[in-house]
Order: C-alpha cells, then sequence, then structure tokens
C-alpha cells in the first residue's frame, strides 16, 4: 500500500539451514534490481580518482533463484523477460542519471546458452538507446 518497507539485518546459515530471508524478500516482492551506485569524492584519499560508476545487477534469477541439485553438471536460469528488464533499467537509469555508457558483464565464453541470452539481449536493447554507449566484457577481465 505505501511503496515502502524497512528491513533490518537478516543473517543465512552458511552451507546448511533455511533459505536466505533476502532472497525470499527479492522474490516475493520482485526486487529485481541491485543498484550500487560508487563515486570517488574530492579530497578523500582513496586509490582511485574520478570514479563515477554505478552497477545494475539482476536480482532474481542466476545464482539469485535459488534452485540447486547436486548433479555433475550446473543448471543456470536466465530468461529474456528478466535479461530484457534489466538491460532496460540500467540504460534508462544511464539516461536519467547523465551517463554515457552502459557495459553488460557476462561469462557467454563460458556459459553460451544463458549468458549468450543475456549478451543478446544487451545488445538488442541497447540499439533503442542510441544516445548511450554500449559494450560488454566478460566479468573474468571486468574484475
Amino acid at each position: 500500500r505505501n511503496g515502502v518497507a524497512l528491513k533490518g539485518p537478516t543473517a543465512t546459515p552458511i552451507g546448511k539451514g533455511f533459505r536466505s530471508v533476502n532472497v525470499e524478500i527479492r522474490k516475493r516482492l520482485d526486487l529485481y534490481v541491485n543498484l550500487r551506485p560508487l563515486r570517488s569524492f574530492e579530497g578523500v584519499k582513496s586509490l582511485y580518482q574520478n570514479i563515477d560508476l554505478t552497477i545494475v545487477r539482476e536480482n532474481t534469477e542466476g545464482l539469485y533463484i535459488g534452485i540447486e541439485k547436486q548433479v555433475d553438471e550446473a543448471t543456470k536460469v536466465i530468461t529474456k523477460k528478466a535479461s530484457d528488464r534489466i538491460v532496460k533499467y540500467a540504460f534508462d537509469y544511464a539516461k536519467a542519471n547523465g551517463k554515457k555508457k552502459v557495459t553488460a558483464i557476462h561469462k557467454a565464453n563460458i556459459m553460451k546458452l544463458t549468458d549468450g541470452l543475456f549478451l543478446n539481449c544487451a545488445k538488442e536493447v541497447a540499439q533503442g538507446y542510441p544516445d548511450i554507449a554500449f559494450n560488454d566484457k566478460i566479468i573474468d577481465a571486468a574484475c
């Protein structure tokens, strides 16, 4: 009704116990955007200067979908709907905040179906934002 929620710190047992409360809240409320702005400040000593970066991460799929089983293969869930939605959010955020470029960070070199889908969605969405530069980077290089 109010569009606001207050949440205190929560703890999730590592390797056993109950499902993450944070993941459950994200899922039930469809909180699909994890927005992390990073900025350096003049006069504050830091390793790097002139930093103005915002990380926009999809919060309901991939590792956060909470589906796992112990087998000899990996299972990852990435959908076109969620990929389009998070990339569109990133471009809309960039446009509204005077950002000049969006970089899609992925692992499509290894996860060809899932991260490949995400990368293709990012390229398609980027075409609708000709005033914002777009590129992609493999997560290993980005880190």
